[in-house]
């Protein structure tokens, strides 16, 4: 899964960082351009055409 960057909108970054808790899954991001650090929490189940394929930390 990728995200895109808050800060200066660069698109197609992949998760530095996985852990899964349960149902839910959080992602943290470092963006290549500017180096803004973010975390994203999801559900698996509000995505269900994306298969994980990372193990989670």
């Amino acid at each position: 899964m990728t995200d895109t960057c808050p800060n200066c909108l660069e698109r197609g970054i992949t998760p530095i960082a996985s852990r899964r808790r349960g149902q839910h899954l959080a992602h943290g991001y470092r963006c290549p351009r500017c180096n803004h650090q973010w975390a994203v929490g999801r559900l698996p189940t509000a995505y269900p055409t994306h298969t994980e394929t990372r193990k989670a930390a």
